[in-house]
């Protein structure tokens, strides 16, 4: 076999044409796509980031919701408790104001019944003047007398 200088350049302008390629063309394309790589990595790790950073946002959003559904039921249970102290405080006033009233009636109705008492004392008084007096004008006679007291006793109390 012989190698000939047509060989020989062929071999040097392949070689060459090799590194012009690789100098110009692959080199300029692997750059490309390895910036395109590292592109595309962090894109991924940028949305893996924002999942794990929704997943933490998710967590506290339940955290709070946890909180405020806790406090809400603090604070009904705060409104329930002071509802029913005023209830109580409601129940204890009404009590006391009907124990007022129902004092005030018995001290009136004890006024009423001492008054009537009175009257009735004075009535009788004066029913018993009326038939002393009766008795003192006509005579003594014990028929009569009883028969004047009768009439005047009937005729006192009839009126009252």
């Amino acid at each position: 076999m012989s190698i000939d200088l047509t060989f020989i350049a062929q071999i040097i302008v392949f070689v060459t044409m090799v590194m012009l390629l690789w100098k110009l063309l692959y080199g300029p394309m692997n750059d490309l796509m390895e910036a395109r790589s590292r592109k595309i990595a962090e894109g991924l790790a940028a949305a893996e980031a924002g999942l794990e950073a929704r997943a933490e946002a998710e967590a506290e959003v339940a955290r709070q919701l946890d909180d405020a559904r806790a406090k809400a039921h603090e604070i009904i249970a705060s409104a329930e408790k002071r509802a029913a102290e005023i209830n109580e405080e409601a129940v204890t006033r009404a009590r006391k104001e009907a124990e007022g009233i129902v004092d005030a009636a018995r001290e009136e109705v004890n006024a009423e019944v001492q008054r009537a008492r009175q009257e009735l004392r004075q009535e009788v008084a004066s029913i018993a003047l009326l038939a002393a007096e009766k008795v003192i004008e006509s005579d003594l006679d014990a028929a009569k007398h009883g028969k004047l007291i009768d009439g005047i006793v009937e005729k006192g109390f009839g009126a009252a």
